[in-house]
């Protein structure tokens, strides 16, 4: 082998080996399709945590199947460097509404693409309340600070 090309070869295979050791974990990162998904319904990523941010409320949720309580889960929205504009943190069913932007507008159905579920279930019927009050908005409701949301589904409202 010629003695010039060796420090070449060499410099092009650390430089390759380098270049696929920052590109593995892109492409096998098992939250690359949610994050695409997010994206897709105007869902962005907070970066920056909760730096600068120029909305931040909460909103609750209750999830209610034939009258047990489900547990909406910690961490909901939140994958590697990303913190989706919807998100939980624990399991209270707070519901965080966070963007760089004021006035932006989320909806219920927005935490239902982050969380990768459908708000509808096969078999049940559904009732929402808001506050209190019977809402027949569902995934289009508009969510705002302290809201009090109850989905209940039920077997028997089929």
């Amino acid at each position: 082998m010629n003695n010039k090309k060796t420090p070449i070869i060499i410099a092009v295979a650390v430089a390759l080996l380098l270049l696929g050791l920052f590109m593995i974990p892109k492409f096998t990162n098992p939250s690359r399709g949610s994050v695409a998904a997010w994206k897709e319904a105007g869902i962005e990523c907070l970066t920056g945590g909760h730096q600068r941010l120029a909305q931040h409320f909460h909103s609750k949720l209750a999830i209610v199947v034939d009258g047990l309580q489900e547990v909406i889960p910690a961490n909901v929205g939140l994958v590697n460097n990303c913190m989706a504009e919807i998100h939980t943190h624990d399991t209270t069913g707070a519901l965080h509404v966070e963007a760089l932007a004021a006035n932006k507008i989320r909806r219920l159905k927005d935490f239902f693409t982050v969380w990768g579920k459908s708000i509808n279930r096969d078999g049940y019927g559904l009732i929402m309340t808001v506050n209190g009050q019977p809402n027949f908005e569902l995934g289009e409701l508009i969510l705002k600070d302290a809201q009090q949301i109850v989905l209940e589904y039920a077997s028997n409202l089929q």
